[in-house]
């Protein structure tokens, strides 16, 4: 009862903001121009990540309306200029931003004898690095490859550093999940001495046509890419809904021995109804500097009922929990437990699930999820059947 009552303030504001969530919409509005100061239209502008893409009007003016709070990435692409991109952050009214965009200037790479012969090895390294090498990445097709500019380098042997830019978006079908993806390329690099992929850039999705049939495929594999992934953890995070959701997460630390260089992990799994600070009805705040996430239902349903037997015992049979350095465990991480650590000061959550660009440093198994497993901020799974 006294842990219950403690959650109370927390449960209220996340009812509440869900509630506000629900009933409040704003819009996102703005100008692009040129070096001139002239309003430019036919620009194409997207929201990263989301199905919400348009272009400007012959007064340059572009608008995204039924917006809910939270946070967003707007780009423009316009052939020939430069492809910038703003964070845009919606607290509790509507928007409106300008882009200048400015002329791109043209650079002539010096064409070398035989560099074409290396195109297909480079285009399968980029392949696997961007898409994935999951079954929904290999049912993935880029449709333009020859927009793709490769420059590799190499380092030992046959090891190479591995650049690649596009000036155009590169149209990506997932045959796997049905969506068509246009991708704004602003960076590339592999070095496969380091087994390192470094990539970034801007995505609209848009849903494929499909019959009956295609769509419930689509459906079960979208359901099954949601589950465990980033974005689902972000979202049961804000909800307070973690383990329910199937996640694990502890606390991870380094030693303060000099010496020591391993990684621990607290054993009792992190508490985020004290971990998290509702800042309004649209955000919270998470300030754990590292996490080790595992998704795991079965296991994360013991642990709470185990949680919810030992809050039941009486009052005098209970034992202050405390967690000491001994206490740590040495994190023996596998291949499906995912790390993130945080970047920024705090990492402020939406109920999308979205945080902002460069929060956290994403290792684990999140990070070998690309392009060909990502679902827009759209996508919500079925409510389960009571």
């Amino acid at each position: 009862m006294k842990n219950l009552i403690r959650q109370l303030p927390f449960i209220l504001l996340i009812f509440v903001s869900f509630n506000v969530l629900a009933q409040e919409s704003y819009s996102i509005s703005g100008t692009v121009i040129d070096e001139k100061r002239e309003p430019m239209p036919g620009v194409t502008i997207f929201i990263s990540g989301s199905q919400q893409i348009t272009a400007t009007d012959k007064d340059g003016r572009f608008t995204f309306s039924g917006m809910k709070a939270g946070n967003y990435s707007l780009s423009v692409k316009m052939l020939g200029y430069s492809a910038p991109s703003q964070t845009v952050v919606i607290h509790d009214k509507s928007v409106d931003i300008s882009f200048a965009l400015e002329v791109k200037s043209i650079v002539l790479n010096e064409v070398k004898i035989g560099a074409n012969k290396n195109r297909e090895r480079y285009y399968a390294i980029f392949k696997d690095q961007f898409l994935g090498t999951s079954d929904n990445a290999r049912n993935c097709v880029i449709l333009n490859p020859e927009i793709i500019n490769f420059n590799g380098q190499k380092i030992a042997g046959d090891n190479i550093i591995l650049k690649a830019g596009a000036d155009d978006f590169l149209i990506i079908e997932n045959e796997q999940l049905g969506y068509r993806i246009k991708y704004l390329l602003k960076t590339f690099e592999y070095n496969s001495v380091k087994q390192l992929t470094y990539y970034d850039g801007d995505n609209s999705f848009e849903e494929l046509e499909g019959t009956d049939k295609q769509k419930k495929t689509w459906a079960q594999n979208r359901l099954t890419a949601y589950n465990g992934s980033m974005m689902h953890f972000l979202r049961s995070v804000f909800a307070n809904t973690v383990a329910d959701e199937g996640f694990i997460a502890s606390k991870m630390y380094k030693s303060s021995n000099l010496y020591d260089q391993k990684v621990y992990t607290d054993p009792n799994p992190v508490k985020f109804d004290d971990a998290v600070t509702v800042i309004d009805s649209s955000f919270i705040s998470l300030k754990i500097k590292a996490l080790n996430i595992i998704y795991n239902p079965k296991k994360a349903a013991r642990l709470k009922d185990d949680e919810i037997k030992e809050q039941q015992k009486p009052t005098d049979t209970q034992a202050e929990a405390s967690t000491n350095e001994t206490d740590f465990v040495t994190l023996n991480q596998s291949k499906k437990d995912s790390q993130l650590r945080l970047y920024l000061k705090e990492a402020i959550i939406d109920a999308r699930g979205s945080v902002p660009a460069g929060t956290f440093l994403i290792r684990g198994e999140w990070a070998t999820k690309r392009i060909g497993d990502q679902l827009p901020f759209e996508y919500a799974p079925p409510k389960p059947i009571d």
